[in-house]
C-alpha cells in the first residue's frame, strides 16, 4: 500500500486557527501539532475566526481543508 505522507496523517485531527480563515480574501491559517499551516474551509461562504477549533477533513497541495470542530453540548 501507499505510505501515508506526514501530511496525510492529519486528517481527522483538530487545528486551532490562528488568522481569520476567509477563502474569498484567502486568509487562513492553523497550528495542528505545532506547525502552521496555511487552511481553507470546504465553503467559501463560512469564515472561521481566529481562536476557533477546527477538523481537518482534506490537504489540497500544501493547504489543509478545514471545518468547525463542532462542539458537544456540555451535559
Amino acid at each position: 500500500g501507499r505510505v501515508k505522507t506526514n501530511a496525510e496523517s492529519l486528517i481527522g485531527m483538530t487545528g486551532k486557527v490562528i488568522e481569520n480563515i476567509d477563502n474569498i480574501s484567502g486568509t487562513g491559517s492553523v497550528v495542528v501539532n505545532g506547525q502552521e499551516w496555511t487552511a481553507r474551509t470546504d465553503n467559501d461562504n463560512i469564515t472561521i475566526s481566529e481562536g476557533a477549533l477546527v477538523e481537518i477533513k482534506e490537504i489540497s497541495g500544501v493547504k489543509l481543508i478545514v471545518n468547525l470542530k463542532k462542539y458537544e453540548a456540555e451535559e
